[in-house]
């Protein structure tokens, strides 16, 4: 399947045309560090993504369909840390809860 996400040449152009900023400058406005919208266009980053979609009047999902769902959900899935564990320690004293 063909990757049908804009590249990033085209995302960044896009800024500078209709919004006539950079992603640093965009980044700077949002009260985000110089660097962080440019990771959007390397991975995942839906908080970035909507910032750059916001800022050329674009929904995310046109710029990036492969992050995406056809219903417009984002086709992420969670990651190792979403997953509630317990601690060893609170494991230990379970065990030593049911001993008694």
């Amino acid at each position: 399947m063909a990757n049908l996400d804009w590249h990033n040449a085209k995302i960044i152009a896009e800024l500078k045309i209709r919004a006539k900023k950079s992603l640093r400058q965009l980044s700077e406005e949002n009260k985000l560090s110089p660097g962080t919208l440019s990771q959007a266009l390397q991975r995942p980053y839906p908080n970035a993504e909507r910032i750059i979609a916001a800022a050329i009047s674009i929904d995310p999902k046109t710029i990036w369909p492969s992050r995406y769902n056809s219903d417009g959900t984002s086709s992420r899935r969670k990651g190792k840390r979403s997953i509630s564990k317990k601690h060893p320690i609170d494991i230990a004293k379970e065990y030593e809860g049911d001993k008694e």
